[in-house]
């Protein structure tokens, strides 16, 4: 998730630890994430480190989403992932855990404090040898995998004003039978608020209508955390 433009102070900002009590009476959320699993002990440690760091803890994975993530590698039986927008580590380490030692992630960002708040964590969950990383801007390092790499799932949660471009990068390196899982769809209810006009939201709104009408893709947006959309190709 990145931070929204310009936050108003009177917004609720009780979901920057990754609940979603936007959208879930917080008595059913905590029923929902009791029941789905959990983090492990690094996990842990890696959630309670980046919420000290105050407001950049928006950008957080959702701790549904963590559990999804790692199901989903397991199910799809993938062994290669790309997560565009490391932060601090969460989703690489859901992607690494999911696919177990015989998986590879590529993780990009351009903010190396975070990265090594995020290989801290990795070396204690035991996956940092799996998860390589690519310091820069995410689309310059997608258009360089481009030329060489395919990628069996691919995680965006990047800056949204550039959603459009980052999903045209990330098929370009998608594996046959591959998944692209989009974070932040929902954008917290603003993609529906006519009053939010900023780029962010834009792009969030540009990204659902052109999946909702590209017939070659296969979509599905789930009310999962910010809302987290699942797109690949039509066979």
């Amino acid at each position: 998730m990145n931070e929204p433009e310009n936050p108003s102070p009177s917004e609720d900002r009780s979901w920057t630890l990754g609940r979603m009590a936007f959208q879930l009476a917080p008595d059913i959320e905590d029923y929902v994430l009791a029941h789905s699993a959990r983090y492990g002990a690094s996990g842990a440690a890696l959630v309670a480190e980046t919420a000290a760091l105050g407001d950049p803890a928006v950008m957080m994975l959702a701790k549904e989403e963590y559990a999804l993530l790692r199901f989903l590698c397991g199910a799809l039986g993938c062994r290669r992932a790309l997560d565009v927008g490391t932060f601090t580590g969460l989703s690489a380490l859901a992607l690494a855990d999911g696919m177990g030692p015989a998986g590879r992630v590529v993780t990009i960002d351009r903010h190396r404090p975070w990265v090594d708040i995020a290989r801290k964590h990795w070396r204690s969950a035991g996956v940092d040898e799996r998860i390589e990383v690519r310091l820069g801007e995410a689309i310059d390092v997608l258009n360089d995998l481009a030329s060489a790499d395919t990628f069996d799932i691919v995680f965006l949660d990047v800056d949204k004003a550039r959603l459009c471009a980052y999903l045209d990068a990330s098929l370009r390196v998608l594996a046959p039978g591959g998944v692209i899982a989009v974070d932040n769809t929902i954008w917290h209810g603003w993609v529906l608020d006519a009053r939010r006009d900023d780029a962010d939201t834009r792009g969030v709104r540009a990204l659902n209508d052109r999946l909702a009408a590209d017939h070659g893709l296969e979509v599905v947006l789930l009310p999962v955390g910010d809302g987290l959309t699942l797109v690949r190709r039509r066979d």
